[in-house]
């Protein structure tokens, strides 16, 4: 099926019948299924498509290791007792099985334990033996190539220190040379060259064949004189494919576990080539690297083992034990490392197909795919799709839009540039000036701008792992079928009260967690609550420049809702206090979990059926939900008692939840407005700049990004992603409805905000005259 697009109807498509008749290497000889149910229950109704991110644990590595721990005594390895010695040879008996993995022995290679891939590629970055450039020699070079992971790219800050020069190579250049090489003299100088043995962007494999032919100068990074050693990113790759150090033989590698069995995080190794290992030049020494030193004299002797010269301080020695129960799983689980390639490369290979046979009626392609070949044999492409969504009329739609509407469905994914900014600006066709103008328009890595004048910021990354299944994938592409292609909503959106509203969330930037409790219901909001408030009237002289009216018809304060629990059920209000900060009591607390995680409606739909409100006369916070008695808590002692959550509040510009129609109530509660405007014109205050209510002033400060919230009924709690994907496209792809609002009054006074105010409003126009 190696670049093939399957023939017959969607339905064949999708078939498992059509996925085996072209994929035998799947599912290790028919034991997936149990292997998921056995190992992988947590999942339940999780699609997760993200294991170059990280793959899963499977329980039974858990187990065994928990059992290994409550049945021995690991005690610190520097020490010389017998708990420590057993740690200590255990340790040892890891770095035998990680050889072991690779193929080979420690008479060639020797493992390094670090904190990360990362911190292995530092330790390279800062101990190779570096020539500084002078004026009797060129010096080092550390090259590497343009589709890195930020990881290795960041080395060249550590070469500026030691006066080294950095060269980027393209793979086309590094092809290139090989026909026009010719072996330089050598002077005794050492370069470095680094590329990936695989794409984390888009799942490209570089040819293992490169690691000899650099070395022995058939290929040359850059025309210089000297040695070239080889630093291959194998981080990525070791995740599913076999990797043979006895075949191709790199002077150093780089392999992070997580990616491997899943757990534990935070732990890497460098596995180096004994003949470079005793050339790396140490300069700091930790505890436990040293043969001897003196504290008052300049003497330091390193131990004869790389590895004890290079392991700073105590190794993390209960996670390096952890790695032998990984082994031992994924062995008896899959049989291999070739059998998980074969399995993923099966179900990359056929997602590849469908989704490159996907079109709208009019004939545009559905998915446009980044890649460097449509040749997808195991040799050559990794178990990694990476692709952006087209519109009928050939334009991207935004990651951030496709990745909400995924979470809807309980798919997990990655998007973005994935930590690799030379790919994602080949494959996107982003200039180096267009990077840095988005940067100046507010883009950063990570952020949801995923469109900037029509071009995308980034992509979506698919990827496979050992336990993923036919199931995942067939859940993906009835995503993509039924979301961007069978669309629910045809023809233009139709908002009927919702027209008139304009929302804006009034957030704190920190709020207040309130243990487990379920929060509760709106209450009967009484005028003479406020009669003790000092009410402030700010007269505002630019108020005068403002406009009232639209077509003769005044502009009116209809709603105010408050959340005082994040993410529960609005409390409605026919006055209230405003605040610095906006409305009184206003998202102040969050629901968190056993850990102090604060939790969304993105996470727990149901929350929005915790009613809270507020009683100002008996200074009390009253919270309710069906089926359960009534919590009351004093304001008084929630902020008194209450432990500080640092999460933001919409801080990813959270808004609102879906409704069953775009009518009504029912949509603004969707929205999770603060305030609903009265006005008989669509959007008007998008064109807004301030805004006057009674005596409060306000700044308007952007338009409100949506998230999937807006995708849940706050009545019942239930998803229905078709509200999110009409708003859409009636946005120009972009999901913004609302405008956000920053309290500019005068006073520090709460002012009071009141239901049928009238509003005056500027423009830009009316700034400008």
């Amino acid at each position: 099926m190696e670049g093939e697009q399957p023939a017959g109807t969607l339905e064949d498509l999708l078939s498992f019948s059509q996925f085996q008749k072209h994929c035998k290497n799947y599912g290790y000889g028919g034991t997936i299924q149990e292997m998921r149910r056995k190992e992988f229950s947590r999942l339940a109704e999780v699609t997760y498509l993200d294991h170059i991110g990280t793959t899963l644990f499977p329980e039974s590595l858990l187990q065994a290791f928990v059992a290994d721990l409550s049945e021995n005594v690991y005690g610190n390895p520097h020490s010389g007792n017998l708990s420590s010695r057993l740690t200590h040879d255990t340790i040892e008996h890891v770095r035998y099985r990680i050889l072991q993995h690779f193929n080979t022995s420690s008479e060639d290679y020797t493992v390094i334990f670090t904190s990360g891939s990362t911190a292995a590629l530092k330790l390279v970055a800062e101990n190779f033996p570096w020539t500084s450039k002078s004026s009797r020699n060129s010096g080092s070079c550390f090259g590497y190539l343009t589709d890195n992971h930020t990881s290795v790219v960041g080395m060249r800050g550590i070469m500026k220190m030691f006066n080294v020069s950095s060269i980027p190579v393209t793979p086309e250049d590094l092809i290139e040379s090989e026909a026009q090489t010719v072996k330089p003299h050598n002077d005794g100088t050492f370069h470095l060259f680094c590329y990936p043995a695989l794409s984390n962007f888009s799942g490209t494999k570089y040819p293992l064949s490169w690691i000899k032919k650099i070395q022995t100068g058939k290929m040359l990074p850059a025309r210089l004189p000297g040695n070239w050693a080889v630093l291959l990113d194998a981080a990525s790759f070791v995740s599913t494919s076999p990797l043979d150090l006895a075949v191709y033989q790199p002077d150093l590698v780089n392999v992070s576990f997580y990616k491997i069995f899943g757990f534990p995080t935070g732990l890497g190794a460098l596995i180096v080539s004994n003949h470079i290992g005793n050339l790396l030049k140490k300069t700091y020494f930790g505890g436990g690297t040293a043969a001897a030193y003196l504290s008052k004299e300049d003497f330091y002797v390193p131990k004869d083992s790389i590895s004890d010269r290079f392991e700073d301080g105590t190794v993390s020695f209960l996670d390096i034990i952890a790695l032998k129960h990984g082994f031992d799983v994924l062995q008896k689980l899959t049989g291999g490392m070739e059998n998980i390639r074969n399995h993923t490369h099966a179900l990359a290979t056929y997602t590849y197909s469908v989704l490159s046979a996907l079109h709208y009626t009019n004939g545009q392609p559905v998915i446009c795919i980044y890649g460097d070949t449509e040749v997808r044999t195991c040799d050559l492409q990794g178990p990694i799709i990476n692709f952006n969504v087209l519109d009928e009329t050939g334009s991207v739609i935004g990651y951030t839009q496709v990745d909400k509407l995924a979470s809807l469905c309980n798919i997990h994914f990655r998007t973005g540039c994935f930590c690799n900014a030379g790919a994602c600006q080949k494959h996107l066709g982003i200039s180096n000036a267009q990077v840095k103008s988005n940067l100046q328009a507010g883009h950063i890595c990570g952020d949801e701008m995923d469109l900037i004048d029509g071009r995308p910021t980034g992509s979506v990354r698919i990827s496979f792992g050992f336990m993923s299944t036919f199931e995942d994938v067939k859940v993906f592409l009835n995503f993509i079928v039924d979301t961007f292609i069978k669309k629910s909503f045809q023809g233009p959106l139709q908002i009927v009260d919702s027209e008139k509203f304009s929302r804006i969330t009034l957030s704190q930037s920190e709020s207040i967690g309130v243990g487990g409790k379920s929060p509760g219901k709106t209450g009967v909001t009484k005028n003479q609550l406020f009669s003790s408030l000092p009410i402030i009237e700010n007269t505002c002289l630019c108020k005068g420049r403002a406009t009232m009216a639209t077509n003769n018809q005044p502009i009116t304060l209809s709603r105010i809702y408050l959340y005082p629990i994040k993410s529960c059920a609005a409390f409605q209000v026919s006055q209230w206090p405003v605040a610095e900060q906006g409305l009184l009591f206003d998202r102040n607390w969050m629901i968190v979990n056993e850990n102090g995680v604060c939790l969304s409606q993105k996470q727990e739909p149901r929350l929005c059926l915790i009613q809270p409100s507020i009683d100002m006369i008996r200074n009390t916070m009253i919270i309710q939900a069906t089926g359960t008695p009534p919590i009351e808590v004093s304001l008084n002692e929630c902020n008194s008692t209450a432990g500080i959550c640092h999460n933001k509040v919409c801080g990813d510009r959270e808004g609102t939840d879906p409704a069953d129609d775009l009518h009504g109530d029912q949509m603004t509660r969707r929205f999770r407005a603060n305030l609903v405007i009265d006005s008989k014109i669509p959007f008007q205050e998008e064109e807004w700049n301030e805004l006057f209510i009674g005596c409060l002033h306000f700044k308007v400060s952007g338009k409100c990004t949506r998230c999937q919230i807006i995708c849940i009924n706050q009545t019942t709690g239930e998803k229905k992603k078709e509200i999110f994907q009409t708003l859409s496209s009636n946005r120009e792809g972009k999901v913004t409805f609302g405008m956000y609002l920053l309290n500019s009054s005068c006073s520090s006074y709460p002012s009071l905000l009141t239901v049928g105010s009238e509003i005056y409003y500027t423009t830009a126009e009316t700034k400008e005259d």
